[in-house]
């Protein structure tokens, strides 16, 4: 508006300005109401939605614990099926395969377990699965097969890393070269554990030395081993 305009010059352009914009006005503000209500409610539908997998989970952890397994893995199933877009089915899975177990479903807790490894939003949570489930694995007698797999979690193939649980995957290859008798291996991957170990570094310690006192030739490559990269 002219800024030399009279009051009531002004107040006739505001009217017409409004008679010909009144309806985009009312328009662009219907429209950022609707979008702020549409937030609003999907904040809350999302917040309900969580919820809603939470008390179910709390009353899976409550059957695990009064050893009603196969209601657990219903449980678990629902989460699976209706919250897999929230923290709790990574969760869920973990509990699944611990019934699993205790039902004698060997095969279908590792499958449990890779799921969990595979979908989980948690790096932690995917680790803590794939551990568990080359465990069950090795006691089934798979050592070969999963030696090859830590090596490939280790080697950061199919992108994965295996950030801070380095030493707990070094430490179950340690653990799968002792059950098939290759003293030799074992040691290295303790080895190779220990360097990365922190709560567990004790019990890794007690595992080397129950291998017993290594060769003479091997005293040199320990020291390599353990010196740090900066001394190399």
């Amino acid at each position: 508006m002219d800024a030399y305009q009279t009051e009531d010059e002004q107040v006739e352009s505001i009217k017409k300005w409004w008679a010909k914009n009144a309806s985009a006005v009312m328009l662009g503000v219907g429209a950022g109401l609707l979008a702020i209500f549409s937030w609003q409610s999907w904040n809350a539908s999302e917040r309900t939605h969580t919820l809603e997998a939470s008390d179910i989970y709390q009353e899976l952890t409550a059957v695990i614990k009064e050893a009603k397994f196969e209601t657990a893995i219903v449980l678990a199933n629902q989460i699976d099926e209706s919250y897999s877009d929230t923290p709790y089915a990574a969760l869920a899975g973990l509990q699944k395969a611990k019934a699993l177990l205790e039902t004698l479903e060997r095969k279908a807790a590792v499958a449990t377990l890779e799921q969990v490894a595979n979908e989980a939003g948690n790096s932690s949570l995917q680790h803590i699965a794939r551990l568990r489930s080359f465990r069950i694995r090795m006691a089934d007698g798979e050592m070969e097969g999963v030696i090859s797999d830590i090596d490939g979690v280790i080697n950061e193939e199919a992108g994965l890393n295996p950030g801070e649980f380095l030493g707990q995957y070094e430490a179950l290859k340690g653990d799968a070269y002792r059950l098939l008798g290759n003293v030799e291996k074992a040691r290295n991957a303790y080895i190779a554990a220990l360097r990365s170990a922190t709560l567990e570094q004790r019990l890794l310690q007690l595992k080397l030395d129950d291998l017993g006192p290594p060769p003479a030739s091997f005293a040199g490559v320990a020291n390599n081993e353990m010196q740090p990269e900066s001394e190399k």
